[in-house]
């Protein structure tokens, strides 16, 4: 299976969008071994960013289950970023479109050096601590589910967030933008899913709605 949490497992797709809400660092490494392990064994090229701690922990856990990640690096198979400029525009800058250019980029470059597909995992609270507004998270994850999700894109695509760092009403929006959510113990199929294109009509109706408002006299 490619998604497993202690002990209860799924089947994931290509094209899906995943996250998990966390509320310690700690529990990243575990999921994202399970997925990319998979990943690796069917020939799909696999990347991993997040703060060095967890990069290290992900190579423990990876090195638990059979996984020789030294060998797999030095392949170019597995990517492991503990730097956050890569995905940043001018390597400073938090830009939604930059970040979702720099995933597709990724797929290009693994298909053609003859991968079968690419699973990635991110750690966003760390990636977008102190640069991205709420706003700006939003419009990422939107635009990434219409790449991924809506144009069904080689990719598996797990981001992870710290729920106790976000405000109530981003948490729910987040969720809202992926069809898979891993939250605590439990693995669910979002039930209020809107994909792109839904949660972007829902977005200009309430700014008509509010333009509307504030033009009555």
């Amino acid at each position: 299976m490619d998604l497993s949490v202690e002990g209860k497992s799924e089947r994931i797709p290509p094209g899906s969008h995943i996250c998990q809400l966390y509320s310690k660092v700690t529990e990243i490494p575990g999921v994202t071994a399970r997925l990319l392990r998979v990943g690796l064994s069917l020939n799909e090229k696999c990347l991993f960013a997040a703060a060095p701690a967890q990069i290290k922990e992900l190579r423990e856990e990876l090195e638990k289950l059979q996984v020789d990640v030294d060998e797999l690096i030095a392949s170019g198979q597995l990517v492991l970023y503990d730097e956050r400029d890569v995905f940043l525009a001018n390597g400073k800058r938090f830009d939604p479109y930059f970040l979702l250019s720099s995933h597709q980029t990724f797929i290009a470059q693994a298909l053609r050096e003859g991968w079968q597909a690419v699973r990635i995992s991110i750690d966003m609270t760390w990636l977008a601590k102190d640069l991205a507004t709420p706003e700006q998270i939003l419009k990422y994850e939107a635009a990434s589910d219409a790449v991924f999700t809506f144009q069904n894109a080689p990719i598996i695509a797990l981001m992870h967030y710290d729920h106790s760092k976000l405000l109530p009403s981003l948490v729910v929006e987040v969720l809202k933008l992926h069809p898979i959510s891993v939250v605590g113990k439990y693995i669910k199929r979002n039930p209020y899913y809107l994909n792109s294109e839904q949660y972007m009509l829902k977005i200009l109706r309430i700014n008509k709605d509010k333009g509307n408002a504030n033009t009555v006299v």
